[in-house]
């Protein structure tokens, strides 16, 4: 390949992978052709990119860049797969395809610009994605506040209960009154 050549694909990918700080490695060896069309279909409908990459181009492009990391650990065939929120979708669409893709391995990830070995990718598809992370996080900063709110409000719940409670029993008190009267009033006697 001509110098020339290497600097336009450089270029590319540094375009392309230069602020790129969530990405998986996998090794994709013996797969065919159909099974990988399909592969790659149903990661493009998941916004989500498998490229295949020559490791000494990639570390070029990226230089000290946040994929640097990733990059200074690939070896042999390197496939990257981008995009989407975070690697954690990632693991996880690619957890579902796994048993179908035989030849594949996962080799490593880089999780917000740090860098996971074989052994931690395996557990990637278990974590929560970004989204649910902040979903979790936004219910415990408000559940102080809603407790709180609740509390406040009781005390004028129970007040309020209670009002109406005596409002209630002072309405039927006169209704009880008036039919008191009437049930005291001594029978009349029998004449004799």
């Amino acid at each position: 390949m001509s110098k020339f050549v290497k600097d336009l694909i450089t270029k590319e990918l540094r375009s392309r992978y230069g602020e790129t700080d969530n990405a998986i490695w996998v090794e994709m060896i013996g797969i065919d052709g159909i099974t990988t069309n399909q592969f790659r279909r149903e990661l493009r409908e998941k916004n989500l990119r498998l490229e295949v990459v020559r490791t000494a181009l990639l570390r070029r492009a990226v230089g000290d860049g946040p994929l640097s990391r990733l990059a200074d650990k690939l070896d042999g065939p390197a496939a990257l797969i981008t995009g989407g929120d975070s690697a954690v979708e990632a693991a996880k669409f690619l957890d579902q395809w796994l048993p179908r893709l035989k030849g594949m391995r996962l080799r490593g990830a880089l999780l917000e610009g740090e860098f996971l070995d074989e052994a931690a990718v395996a557990g990637l598809s278990k974590m929560p994605t970004k989204r649910d992370m902040q979903a979790r996080l936004a219910g415990y900063i408000r559940s102080p506040g809603a407790n709180l709110a609740s509390a406040m409000l009781a005390g004028g719940r129970n007040i309020a209960g209670c009002l109406k409670s005596l409002i209630e029993k002072l309405e039927k008190a006169p209704a009880a009154a008036e039919a008191a009267p009437a049930a005291a009033e001594p029978a009349p006697a029998p004449a004799e």
